[in-house]
């Protein structure tokens, strides 16, 4: 082969690759996500982190001098090491963590006992109640502190009472208000992650495998936590992260019931930073909400493991038999 066509040949199979690549759907598509991602996500993550070490106006009688826009550690030591820790970040974090913990706790039993009555009981009206179950994570969480407090609502706030003060009830403020509130609040909107996502994983489990460790002697104790449990534990924790990510990062809720007793969260505390314009101590400690979701997403990922690749398989279809309720179904 002559130089001239053995270049021809090689300058027209790299224009052919080329062209193979850039005509290819799935990497227009790939191109397209990684810019949203770097537009939408990346550069604002790093102007927040940015703004966080910049110097405000305001702030410079605070360190001594200098000029706005100036590097400075000033807010993240104001935050992290200063007398204001404790109310602004600490007392909040700690607040943070026993809502995300408790609700989480409550949303997963919820949702779990749902997810079996649905799928593995023979539980009347199942098409009412797969329906009826979704709806209240339809409507938004401020919404059902709203309701709480049309319910609960004592003179504390002033104006109307609730329905339960009107009929001369004394109603606690530990019930109406604070930590007690939020979590029985988030707990009945956030349930409906634990709910879809366990009753598939029990809708693709055999019940033939719990059938014969039944066979086998063993207990429903035993059934459940060697069989039916590990096929279902990644579902499980992935609707802890889930719960929990939401659980710490919602605004609403802990508005209306915990700013009339004082009870703030990071979600709280941060937007209270970024209304009286402290935008850098704001940002650092979104900065911080999101280093949270992180290492919870990444300790879900070493809880898992190889779990996620679970799977059943046979020659046969899945089988799955109704377990009775017997006279608990009829009343």
């Amino acid at each position: 082969m002559k130089p001239q066509e053995q270049t021809y040949s090689k300058s027209r199979r790299l224009k052919n690759q080329i062209k193979a690549v850039v005509t290819n759907p799935y990497n227009i598509i790939v191109l397209i996500a990684v810019v949203l991602l770097v537009y939408l996500i990346v550069l604002p993550l790093l102007d927040m982190i940015a703004t966080t070490f910049e110097l405000a106006q305001r702030d410079i009688r605070a360190v001594g001098g200098g000029k706005a826009g100036d590097f400075t550690l000033y807010y993240w030591q104001r935050l992290l090491a200063s007398e204001l820790s404790w109310t602004m970040l600490i007392k909040p974090l700690i607040n943070s963590l026993v809502i995300g913990v408790c609700v989480s706790v409550c949303a997963i039993l919820l949702g779990s006992i749902l997810a079996w009555l649905m799928v593995r009981s023979d539980l009347p009206f199942k098409k009412f109640f797969s329906l009826a179950v979704i709806i209240p994570y339809m409507i938004p969480s401020w919404c059902k502190s709203q309701a709480w407090l049309s319910m609960f609502k004592t003179a504390r706030l002033g104006g109307a009472p609730g329905f339960m003060a009107s009929l001369g009830l004394d109603v606690p403020e530990w019930l109406a208000y604070g930590p007690v509130a939020i979590i029985i609040v988030l707990t009945l909107h956030y349930y409906a992650y634990t709910y879809l996502l366990v009753s598939s994983a029990l809708d693709s489990i055999n019940s033939e495998l719990e059938e014969m460790g039944e066979i086998q002697g063993a207990g429903k104790a035993m059934i459940l936590r060697k069989i039916t449990l590990p096929l279902v534990l990644p579902a499980i924790l992935s609707a802890v992260i889930l719960t929990f990510s939401k659980a710490i990062g919602t605004f609403g809720t802990i508005n209306y019931l915990g700013s009339p007793v004082q009870y703030y969260t990071l979600s709280s505390q941060l937007y209270m930073n970024i209304n009286s314009r402290d935008t850098q101590t704001g940002f650092a400690m979104a900065i911080l909400m999101i280093i949270i979701a992180s290492i919870a997403v990444f300790v879900n990922q070493k809880l898992i493991g190889s779990r996620k690749s679970y799977a059943t398989i046979g020659g046969k279809g899945g089988r799955s038999t109704l377990i009775g309720l017997g006279r608990w179904a009829s009343r």
